[in-house]
């Protein structure tokens, strides 16, 4: 690596420390996506579409004013000679076809509202696995940042004993080399930091991109326990807007039975009629009654449809239980080999690794062991601990993953 480059390096992490740093937990971050995600506003705007819907379901038709006049000839006079109607005519519904509409609409508010909880839990669970990225990469940063600060004692150390002829300069130029390797290693896990935030604050909703820094532990505080799969099933959101839209469908196949029946129209209103070669005129009242025959149109192809429609989301209802069950395998299968992992592995590794270092440095300030092996030692303690730190974000992702098989709620 170029000296100009990790110059470079230097100076932008040099000036990112000058921006405001902000504390930020889990729960903090969904509640922010939840509420600063424009997409959820958007989805919160269909269910105001489907109660404005709603209402329009059940308005009563509008009555329609008619005036029309009769006997108009040329030559006549139109107060005597012409006759005169004004009627109302009202459509009416009796048969059920009103109430079956505001059913369906019901069904559509209902399926609206599993809709946009099902992009609020989604929107949640992505900021959870990105916060849990971002606060594994945070540790390996952390871990890298320590190492390389405390190394500088190594180093200083190491230059005084060469200034008083006790080592070689070869050995001082080792520890120095090792003193470089681990600050730029640091160096370029606050970049991969720095992008694993950037899409964390994304995911959250923000258009201004401030550091924060991730309060939450890594280690969780007690064991996910799973819950089953039966369970899964019963509280996962797309198995319920599955079946909202389902249950919409239906509604839907009734109201275009019910739209197979007749309309009834009823028609009153007044008519005067003037009498021949007189000036004087009779008024009578209308009454007419006026109904469909649904012989041709017997709305056969939008019965047709809805059922087809019901047929469809009864299929993917069975896709989404289908993808469910997979889905909650898969998950229960990486979290139980990422605990594995961890407890039987990562953290005894760790531990080891810490034991072998310390018994490295001592064993090198007695004179007891060269140089390199302090050196490996140390390089497989930062190993050890920089691996459980990405083993435990791992970990949590993979409960967040099976939390969301499980359709928990975040």
């Amino acid at each position: 690596m170029s000296k100009a480059f990790h110059a470079l390096i230097v100076l932008f992490i040099s000036w990112l420390p000058c921006r405001a740093q902000i504390r930020l937990s889990l729960q903090e971050a969904v509640n922010e996506a939840i509420q600063s995600r424009a997409s959820l506003k958007a989805d919160a705007e269909q269910v105001n579409i489907a109660e404005g819907l709603r209402k329009q379901a059940g308005v009563i038709p509008n009555p329609e004013f008619q005036f029309q006049n009769e006997n108009l000839r040329p030559g006549m006079t139109y107060t005597r000679d012409v006759d005169t109607l004004a009627m109302i005519n009202q459509p009416l519904d009796i048969l059920g076809k009103r109430k079956q509409r505001m059913l369906v609409a019901d069904a559509g508010i209902a399926r609206s509202r599993v809709d946009h909880d099902l992009a609020q839990w989604q929107v949640a669970r992505q900021v959870e696995l990105a916060y849990w990225a971002v606060r594994g990469q945070q540790e390996v940063r952390d871990v890298l940042k320590d190492t390389a600060d405390s190394f500088q004692n190594v180093i200083q150390f190491h230059a005084a004993q060469f200034s008083a002829g006790a080592i070689a300069e070869q050995d001082l130029l080792r520890v120095r080399l090792e003193g470089e390797r681990l600050k730029i290693a640091a160096d370029l896990a606050f970049i991969d930091l720095n992008r694993a935030r950037m899409d964390l604050l994304r995911q959250m909703g923000r258009t201004e991109f401030t550091e924060v820094v991730l309060t939450e532990p890594l280690a969780p505080a007690s064991e996910f326990v799973p819950s089953g799969v039966d369970l899964a099933l019963a509280q996962r959101k797309e198995i319920q807007a599955a079946r909202a839209a389902l249950e919409q469908a239906t509604a839907n196949v009734r109201m275009q039975e019910v739209n197979a029946r007749p309309d009834l129209n009823l028609t009153y209103g007044y008519k005067r009629t003037e009498l021949p070669d007189t000036i004087y005129g009779v008024n009578t009242a209308i009454f007419s009654a006026r109904i469909t025959l649904p012989v041709t149109d017997k709305n056969q192809g939008n019965r047709a449809a809805a059922e087809a429609e019901v047929r469809r989301q009864q299929h993917l209802l069975e896709a989404a239980e289908t993808d469910v069950r997979a889905e909650y395998g898969e998950a229960v299968q990486e979290y139980e080999m990422r605990r594995t992992e961890l407890t039987q592995a990562l953290e005894p590794l760790r531990s080891h690794a810490a034991d072998i270092s310390k018994i490295a440095a001592a064993a090198y300030a007695e004179g007891g062991t060269d140089l390199l092996r302090l050196l490996d030692a140390q390089r497989a303690r930062l190993d050890a601990q920089l691996a459980w730190a990405r083993g435990m974000a791992d970990y949590r992702q993979s409960i967040v993953k099976l939390q969301v098989a499980e359709g928990v709620n975040p």
